[in-house]
């Protein structure tokens, strides 16, 4: 019998749902071609989606009318933007926003206690920081100061826990 080879590459695991999210905020943002919506996920993510991915969704989304083909001066590429329906479904998702930090959350805690050993009092702390940074910037979106402030205490907060390790 003859064994078949696989693609022994790990394959990071995508929370169902998430492409559909992202294109979604993407295009609420500006026009763009799949290409292009793949390309701004591997900017933030350690993933690539497929085209087999990418083109059925943009495809379904077109069918339901969430989304029209736009008018560009490059022919080149298909570009996308959102119709009305869809702009109203992208409101929709964002105010889902709070489940989305309650996985991030948990899978957060899984990592950290179950998979690096992190003691509960260590793992509190560390969810403590990170909840007040997403509290922060979240009630101060654009706010540079803020955002200053939040980048010098994250960057004391990096050094401190580096002398501590050496």
């Amino acid at each position: 019998m003859v064994e078949r080879r696989r693609d022994r590459r790990r394959r990071i695991g995508v929370p169902r749902g998430l492409l559909r999210h992202l294109s979604f905020q993407f295009l609420k943002e500006e026009p763009m071609s799949g290409s292009e919506i793949v390309d701004k996920i591997e900017e933030y993510a350690d993933w690539r989606p497929s085209p087999g991915s990418i083109y059925p969704l943009l495809s379904h989304m077109q069918e339901v009318g969430l989304i029209r083909p736009h008018e560009d001066q490059d022919s080149t590429l298909k570009r996308f933007e959102l119709t009305e329906m869809g702009r109203e479904r992208a409101d929709e998702l964002m105010i889902h926003d709070g489940q989305m930090r309650a996985r991030i959350r948990n899978i957060r805690k899984m990592y950290w206690k179950l998979h690096a050993g992190m003691t509960e009092d260590l793992y509190t702390s560390l969810g403590d920081l990170l909840d007040a940074l997403e509290d922060v910037y979240s009630e101060n979106k654009g706010d540079p100061e803020v955002s200053g402030k939040l980048k010098a205490a994250l960057d004391s907060a990096a050094t401190t826990i580096k002398e501590i390790g050496s």
